[in-house]
């Protein structure tokens, strides 16, 4: 028998990144005109105020959505930095030998914002509801439920066709009951009022864990990084949810704050339509690979804040094996590949005046997602070094997401959860994942991701995500370029626990106002 339980909290993030670019003058300007008087005496209920710079003109709130739903809403499990699944709802856990019954102890004192008790049917409802809903796309380990048990108020029993390593990471969907009003969860904050440029959340009084200091959490949109900064200065907000990787520099010395930069568990990536030729060669695709400069494109785009990226895999996972090779910049050896895979220069196109190029193809933006753009310029200067054409094609985001569900598409910039559990790039990467836009197929990499999924032990886990790693280099379905670094910073007006790494989003109901002896140390 496995029994798991305890753990230190973490919380994955899926928010936009907002990269915005601002001028030097005016980001002094503004700091040179900050209050630095930052512990008014609190009174009455404590309000965290969180700054959003839009940078898509999309959703201005919609990095504040997800970031809200995870202070409202709660799984039986959550998500470790390093991948693995950590108790939440749940007390703790215990697998069978077999690995095919596993038998959920819940906690005796949670319940919904409602007041009515986490109870065994309640989880059994939600999940099951889960299970036959979308959520099933984004949490394989859901399509391997074959039946839910609830032996007592306080115990869940789920049974599963095959052993599932997936099953407890994907636990982590969050456990809801369904009401006229919407869905009824279990978190320290619930939202009360939304509108376009705000989202309003207040505390739970009851909530199991203790009632947080912070009474009232307030996400206001802002137009762009320089405005949200200037009301930080101002002590308007108190947390600037994304600083810009080109202001960090400016926002870091600033004495009445505090960064927080963590490294995000998406990959920035061109993904390959391997339907079309000429990406149904693997050689093409591992041309594009060395063809590209990571270390540009972080110094440039990214402003030195991120991590190369060469796989769909999560470095931080404790299965990674960090001594497998990356792809390096190496324009001969791309320029060799194309040869072996007889991709020769082509005549230019008269009618429509293309230059001389190996091939062409098609690369879709999204409008307004600058930083992806810049990304993919800098990608099409280097592949047009080894005679590669990529023309970029900028679309509405609604024009964006509905042609890459219909794969209409030669190739496509956009950013792909890697982490924290492997369940994430299954669904993009397996030749059976709902996601597969790109019609990724090889079977070494179906069978890695099926021998994590299926593993039963620590070492046949490690031995299949090494597989994985090594088998998406060898045969890369995206052009994968790089890891950003995020940064949150807060004012210090709040005492922020902050686990090394890892987004301070996860601790806000450990947070409380500072003391004088806070802002000293």
């Amino acid at each position: 028998m496995k029994p798991v339980s305890g753990g230190i909290e973490n919380a994955r993030i899926c928010g936009v990144s907002c990269h915005v670019f601002v001028s030097f003058c005016l980001l002094v300007a503004i700091a040179c005109t900050g209050n630095k008087s930052r512990l008014p005496p609190p009174t009455g209920p404590v309000t965290l105020t969180i700054g959003l710079p839009v940078q898509t003109g999309e959703d201005s709130l919609h990095g504040a959505k997800q970031a809200a739903g995870l202070l409202s809403f709660e799984g039986l499990s959550y998500l470790a930095r390093d991948g693995r699944p950590q108790p939440k709802l749940a007390e703790r856990w215990i697998e069978s030998d077999d690995g095919l019954t596993w038998t959920i102890h819940l906690r005796q004192n949670a319940v919904f914002h409602d007041g009515s008790p986490v109870d065994a049917e309640a989880v059994k409802r939600s999940l099951e509801r889960s299970k036959n809903g979308s959520e099933r796309a984004f949490r394989p380990g859901l399509s391997d439920i074959t039946g839910i048990e609830t032996p007592s108020s306080t115990q869940v029993v789920i049974r599963l066709a095959q052993r599932s390593t997936f099953l407890m990471d994907d636990l982590n969907v969050a456990i809801v009951k369904t009401s006229n009003n919407g869905q009824v969860g279990t978190g320290p904050f619930v939202t009360t009022s939304t509108s376009p440029t705000e989202i309003v959340m207040t505390v739970v009084p009851n909530y199991y864990r203790s009632k947080p200091m912070i009474d009232r959490i307030v996400w206001k949109a802002y137009p762009a990084v320089r405005t949200a900064w200037a009301a930080m200065m101002r002590n308007e907000i108190d947390f600037l949810y994304e600083v810009a990787a080109d202001t960090f520099e400016f926002i870091e010395p600033e004495e009445s704050v505090r960064v927080f930069p963590f490294l995000r568990n998406y990959v920035y990536a061109i993904a390959l339509n391997t339907k079309r030729q000429p990406f149904d060669s693997r050689d093409v695709r591992r041309a594009l690979n060395y063809a590209v400069n990571r270390r540009t494109i972080i110094d440039l785009a990214l402003k030195g804040r991120g991590k190369s990226a060469n796989g769909p895999a999560w470095p931080q996972h404790w299965a990674y094996d960090s001594t497998i090779p990356d792809f390096s910049f190496d324009p001969p050896r791309a320029t060799a590949l194309l040869d072996g895979a007889a991709v020769r220069a082509l005549r230019p196109n008269i009618d429509n005046k293309q230059a001389p190029a190996r091939f062409h193809f098609t690369c879709l933006v999204p409008q307004n997602f600058a930083l992806w753009e810049r990304m993919a310029l800098i990608a099409q200067r280097d592949l047009a070094e080894i005679g590669v054409d990529m023309q970029l094609e900028s679309v509405s985001f609604s024009t964006f997401n509905e042609r890459v569900a219909k794969s209409d598409f030669d190739a496509v910039v956009m950013e792909l959860v890697v982490g924290n559990s492997v369940s994430r790039p299954y669904f993009f990467w397996h030749s059976r994942g709902l996601l597969n836009a790109w019609s990724y197929s090889n079977g070494k990499v179906d069978e890695a991701l099926d021998g994590i999924r299926r593993a039963g032990d620590d070492k046949s886990y490690r031995e299949a995500f090494r597989s994985f790693q090594v088998e998406s280099i060898e045969d890369p379905p995206a052009i994968f370029l790089a890891l950003p670094e995020v940064t949150r910073a807060v004012t210090k007006r709040f005492h922020v626990v902050a686990q090394p790494g890892s987004d301070i989003i996860a601790t806000i109901p450990e947070w409380r106002l500072s003391t004088a002896e806070d802002v000293t140390n």
